[in-house]
This record gives C-alpha cells, structure tokens and sequence, in this order.
C-alpha cells in the first residue's frame, strides 16, 4: 500500500481553500467566525502548519461542509 499521509493532507488543505473561496470568504473573513487568528488559517492553507482534526471541523462548519470517512479505492 503507497499511502502518503502528506500528500493526502495537502489535497484535504486544497480543497478547504477552494471551499472557502467558492463560498465567498476572505481569510480574514472565516477567521472572524471560527475565532482564529488570519495567519495561522495562512499557514494551515499553505500546508505549512498541520491543523488539529477539531480546528479542520471548526473552519469546515461555516461553509456547510463535514469530514466523513470512505473506502480507499484498491489498486
């Protein structure tokens, strides 16, 4: 199994991202409702920094979006 924890990480950070700006929030902006710092969400974003699961479920809420588990698909 060729499992690479960070490269899956950085694409679960990416699509955050990506969320975030389709939804139509600054940095800035989600930060101010999850109480956090705009910085640290740059660092989280850039994969520079590796977030807590509850900090993930704390961005991931405001823009109606969850975590859940699924199958690897089988190579």
């Amino acid at each position: 199994m060729n499992y690479n924890i960070k490269e899956k990480e950085l694409e679960l950070l990416n699509q955050l991202k990506i969320a975030r700006v389709s939804s139509g929030f600054s940095q800035r902006g989600l930060c101010a409702i999850v109480g956090m710092q705009q910085p640290s969400l740059v660092k989280i974003e850039n994969g520079s920094i590796s977030p807590q699961l509850n900090t993930i479920l704390k961005l991931l809420e405001p823009l109606g979006l969850t975590l859940s588990i699924s199958q690897m698909e089988q190579k």
